[in-house]
């Protein structure tokens, strides 16, 4: 064990360091991760750095869309995660201090959830298809699943087998949201 000093705000305090397990060493981080507001379910993930000079960590799963929203002026993401089975993938959002793009976070939410309602339509008419020829229901039929919140920003939930559906929707919304701002 060694000893370091750590002087600050008026007094010094004397903290003792140990080698640590890997398994201490997981739990102090997941404490960190916790008490910062992340939390990983151990996808892989990828470094960002955004505009403002900030580098996040991301799940290698949802860069593009992250990449995508962050390019939209007057979007900055708060959070987000990939989703694995039945665990929903999601992404937070809010207005970011864009002069006068304040508005874009409401534009980019109507405009995704219009393309959404599309894709859905076209998933369930597949889906119809399907189950007229063969007789059965296909069985994706009841995995496009996405919703939306509102409360402390923006936040659009999807099922990982909507997520191309998500994507693809997203950069029309993103198109849609610069022209229309």
């Amino acid at each position: 064990m060694s000893k370091n000093t750590h002087t600050g705000m008026g007094f010094t305090m004397r903290a003792e360091r140990k080698t640590m397990t890997s398994k201490e060493l997981n739990q102090a981080k997941l404490g960190k991760m916790v008490r910062d507001g992340y939390v990983s379910f151990g996808h892989p993930s990828v470094m960002l750095k955004l505009d403002s000079g900030e580098s996040v960590e991301i799940d290698k799963g949802v860069i593009d869309l992250i990449k995508l929203m962050n390019s939209i002026p007057g979007i900055e993401t708060k959070g987000s995660c990939q989703g694995q089975d039945s665990n929903y993938g999601y992404v937070q959002f809010m207005p970011d201090d864009t002069e006068g793009k304040a508005h874009a976070s409401v534009y980019f939410m109507y405009h995704i959830l219009k393309n959404m309602h599309g894709a859905w339509v076209k998933h369930r008419q597949l889906m119809g298809e399907y189950e007229k020829s063969t007789g059965s229901e296909h069985p994706d039929a009841y995995k496009f699943k996405f919703t939306t919140e509102l409360g402390n920003g923006y936040v659009l939930k999807w099922s990982p087998y909507t997520y191309p559906a998500v994507l693809a929707a997203a950069r029309k919304a993103a198109e849609e949201t610069k022209r229309d701002t």
